[in-house]
């Protein structure tokens, strides 16, 4: 179904896929989810008309990509050859550069009433990024899971660093701070005050960034915890296991509506929106490799060859 039309004449679409239990809302512009309605609720925080989303900052419900999170300042070395890409935030380089994938249109392969796949041609030389890339995003709803498998091939070596930048809300309510979050994660990286790790990989074990039984997000984001006061942008190691693994659990206690995030990504992003229009309206969990990996030889590595590819799996669940 036609959704609008971008500046420069390109049509974007919309597409819609249900099950018994869920209705989802994807646009082919960034490959955005718009909206996950469960019980006659949405949600999915972010525009959700055709204006809006043009108008919109925050990434809302995009794929991000050729790198999503960070590089320090937009330098990266391959094989000895040193690229500069787009600073874009702060000092760094952020989500891919001044035009990502989150605002491309993608194209559409496939479309049925549970399935979607979308493909996008990145040319070597985008945003300053080496190498032709072709990627396939596949979206299945079944029941109450909807998933996600990203596929990256490249020509050339190249990095990347696919994610999908859906911001949740379970609760109705205009922040997300009654709400409880669980991160199966022992450890995480710290970062300086541009948002960029350290370096060090260290335990979560009697700090703030504690996760591992669900915390009320309003709580930590409070007095009581210095460390996470002004709220959360970090990267969680996520404890490894082979294949898909729950990653973290999102909790509206009111209602019991519960969302389950897994994913066969090495670390999550957990991102509390300070950002937002309005601010903590909703979270992010952005399942990914490290920030800035390509720039810390013990990071899991984002380096994308000839031959390879590049998978990331995501699902959500909702119950």
């Amino acid at each position: 179904m036609h959704f609008g039309t971008l500046p420069n004449g390109t049509p974007v679409e919309i597409f819609e896929l249900s099950s018994d239990k869920m209705r989802v809302q994807i646009t082919n512009f960034g490959g955005r989810l718009i909206s996950l309605i469960k019980d006659g609720r949405d949600m999915i925080v972010g525009p959700k008309s055709f204006e809006g989303m043009l108008a919109d900052t925050c990434y809302c419900g995009a794929i991000c990509g050729r790198v999503a999170n960070r590089i320090a300042k937009g330098k990266f070395s391959i094989d000895g050859t040193t690229h500069q890409v787009a600073i874009n935030n702060g000092p760094n380089h952020l989500h891919g550069g001044l035009q990502g994938f989150d605002s491309k249109v993608w194209q559409v392969q496939e479309q049925s009433r549970t399935h979607l796949v979308l493909t996008l041609h990145s040319s070597d030389g985008e945003e300053n990024y080496p190498g032709n890339l072709e990627i396939v995003a596949t979206y299945t709803l079944t029941d109450e899971t909807l998933h996600l498998r990203m596929e990256a091939y490249t020509d050339r070596a190249t990095i990347v660093n696919l994610t999908n930048h859906v911001y949740w809300n379970l609760s109705g309510k205009t922040n997300i701070d009654s709400m409880t979050l669980e991160v199966r994660a022992s450890a995480y990286t710290p970062v300086d005050s541009t948002n960029i790790p350290d370096g060090r990989i260290l335990p979560v074990k009697g700090t703030d960034f504690d996760l591992n039984r669900p915390a009320l997000l309003g709580e930590r984001n409070s007095a009581a915890h210095p460390d996470t006061a002004a709220g959360l942008d970090h990267n969680y190691v996520l404890d490894s296991e082979p294949g898909d693994k729950i990653a973290a659990i999102l909790l509206d206690p009111a209602s019991k509506h519960r969302l389950i995030v897994a994913t066969d990504a090495p670390g999550i992003q957990v991102y509390t929106g300070e950002y937002l229009p309005t601010p903590r309206q909703g979270i992010a969990l952005e399942a990914q490799s490290f920030p800035d990996s390509i720039n810390e030889a013990h990071f899991p590595s984002i380096i994308l060859r000839p031959g390879q590819s590049a998978v990331r799996n995501i699902s959500w669940t909702l119950r």
